[in-house]
């Protein structure tokens, strides 16, 4: 049996440096995203969510979730999920495919998802081939960042901005952290695809669909027209 859950890991000295650096690459999203609903699935206590400026935000299977419920089943109607955030929970499913076809359902036609999960072609990812640890975490798939692009169009999503953190060792020793932050330049430089997550900024996509335009928005339009040719005068020929 497992010694360590996700939850102790992610309190551990590694565990909250990378939770820091997700953060710092999240919250830019998170602010600058609207709409009515905001939901933030995980097993883990940050929230990614504080800086929304969505009312209505709900966290799901959390020490302190508003709601407990299966990732495979998610229970909100079809097209009503602004934003989605899915940090580090797709490695830990049987059927990952499956809740990215459940995440299309439920979003809003060009509603966000943001996904982070740990990169197996990473020092990360050579630790986990390497290891016997059956601790958190050792015990989950890492999923290629090729195949979750591969799944992405299939099921109506497409990936908008992503990019990797972490290039660091997967060490535990607070001191050692410190000295060797300067990795984390390093990695985006020199080998940007080596780095021991991957944060993905993903849309739902629908075709075919024309945006409605704000009606203010349409209203400034025709008053922008009508000021610029107010100074102006036209015949029309009878």
């Amino acid at each position: 049996m497992p010694k360590i859950s996700p939850q102790e890991w992610f309190n551990s000295p590694l565990g909250r440096y990378l939770i820091a650096l997700e953060y710092k690459y999240i919250n830019p999203v998170v602010v600058d995203t609207f709409g009515f609903y905001a939901i933030q699935i995980g097993n883990f206590d940050i929230d990614f969510l504080d800086h929304s400026r969505i009312q209505n935000k709900f966290s799901l299977n959390s020490n302190q979730a508003d709601l407990m419920t299966s990732n495979e089943a998610l229970p909100f109607d079809e097209s009503s999920v602004d934003l989605l955030i899915v940090p580090h929970i797709l490695e830990q499913m049987s059927e990952p495919y499956e809740l990215l076809k459940e995440i299309h359902r439920v979003l809003m036609p060009e509603g966000r998802l943001i996904i982070t999960g740990f990169n197996p072609t990473s020092l990360w990812g050579i630790k986990r081939f390497l290891s016997f640890d059956i601790d958190y975490p050792w015990n989950t798939k890492f999923i290629s960042l090729s195949k979750i692009r591969e799944w992405l169009p299939i099921v109506g999503l497409e990936m908008v901005e992503g990019k990797m953190g972490c290039y660091i060792p997967p060490i535990q020793q607070s001191s050692w952290l410190k000295k060797i932050q300067v990795m984390e330049q390093l990695g985006d430089r020199w080998w940007p695809m080596l780095g021991g997550f991957y944060f993905l900024v993903i849309q739902k996509r629908v075709h075919g669909m024309t945006p409605i335009q704000p009606l203010w928005q349409k209203k400034l339009i025709k008053t922008t027209i009508y000021s610029a040719q107010k100074s102006k005068t036209y015949k029309v020929k009878p």
